[in-house]
Order: C-alpha cells, then structure tokens, then sequence
C-alpha cells in the first residue's frame, strides 16, 4: 500500500463525527497561552492534511514549470557556413565545393 493509498483510507473518516467522541470535549485551553492543545489524533490528521496541501502545491508547481518549459519556442540556429536554416553545418552542401577548391 502507498503513501498516498494510506492517507486517502485514513481520511475517509475524518468527516464523519465518531460516536464515542461525540459527548465529550475534543480540545482543552491551555492555562498558560490560551491556546487549545488538539487531542493526539485530531494533531495527527491536521498534519497530514497539511502535508498532501503542501505535496499538491508542490506537483503544480512542478507542473507549472514543466508547462513553461515545453511552452518555450526553441530558437533554430544558422548553417554556419552558408546560414541556411534548412540543414546543420555538417550537412551542408557547399563543404564539397569549398574542399575541390582548396584541394582537399
């Protein structure tokens, strides 16, 4: 079982209220900061939403960049010799001449 197969069986229960803690308080203030300290379980399932939040806003942005990339026109390059763009330098078809004429 993935990661991913793991969160999603976990997280099917989350919307639905558990009978035996519907009765009683899920979270307590904290006497020092007025904070409320999140029972173990409520902790752990805020972390791991947070987790595939930030592991989605991580693949689009992956995906973002992959698009800008293959958006990207490339910029074909002259024939050097003759600056065509129908052919690459080694292919070019003036090399033999020019090679009768030095004597190559």
């Amino acid at each position: 079982m993935n990661f991913m197969s793991y969160v999603a069986e976990v997280s099917r229960g989350w919307d639905e209220p558990n009978a035996r803690n519907m009765g009683r308080m899920t979270s307590q203030p904290d006497a020092k900061g007025e904070m409320y300290i999140l029972n173990e379980d409520i902790d752990m399932k805020a972390k791991i939403a947070a987790m595939v939040r930030r592991l989605e806003e991580l693949e689009m942005k992956k995906m973002q960049e992959v698009q800008a990339i293959s958006q990207t026109p490339l910029q074909a390059m002259p024939c050097a010799i003759c600056l065509s763009y129908e052919h690459l330098v080694d292919e070019c078809p003036t090399i033999p001449t020019v090679r009768e004429m030095l004597g190559d």
